[in-house]
């Protein structure tokens, strides 16, 4: 086995590590309102798909930078609403050449409800295609959030938001 030089190590380095910005990012710019940060984690074509075993949550599927600009801005965002959206143990493949990569990763959501204790809101995976743009940035072209399981008895949620509030 011929082992990959120095520099070739490093590139591999940095594009992880890149990558994993780009994860931690979606977090940081949904939470605080950075709507254009959010949206810039995507390709101009990027998707954001989510699916549950749950009946009563219904699939989402949205595409392209407009869509999720809609999407975002109707989204909960301190100090209106405190959540965390939380990546761990992310697990990264590169693709050849370092233009694409995908990556899974376990997430959940913390958030407070009036009245109610901070609660781990749901957890599940999410299931990510990259793509590395010719600004060297790495960005979604799919993420797909697959909610496991959700804490009965919360309010239901709209964006983040209370149905009907």
């Amino acid at each position: 086995m011929i082992r990959p030089s120095m520099e070739q190590r490093l590139e591999r380095l940095e594009a992880e590590r890149d990558i994993l910005d780009t994860l931690y990012a979606y977090g940081h710019c949904l939470d605080a309102g950075d709507e254009a940060g959010w949206v810039d984690c995507f390709t101009a074509a990027g998707r954001w798909t989510s699916s549950s075993p749950d009946p009563g949550r219904a699939p989402v599927d949205i595409a392209g930078h407009e869509r999720l600009s809609a999407f975002v801005a109707n989204h909960s965002r301190r100090p209106e609403r405190f959540h965390v959206h939380i990546v761990v143990s992310p697990r990264i493949t590169l693709g050849e050449g370092l233009r694409t990569a995908e990556a899974t990763s376990y997430m959940f959501t913390m958030m407070r409800h009036d009245g109610i204790a901070p609660v781990l809101r749901v957890f599940g995976r999410y299931v990510d295609q990259l793509e590395r743009g010719d600004d060297g940035r790495w960005r979604f072209a799919w993420r797909h959030a697959e909610i496991d399981a959700a804490t009965p008895g919360l309010p239901s949620l709209v964006g983040g938001r209370v149905r009907g509030a």
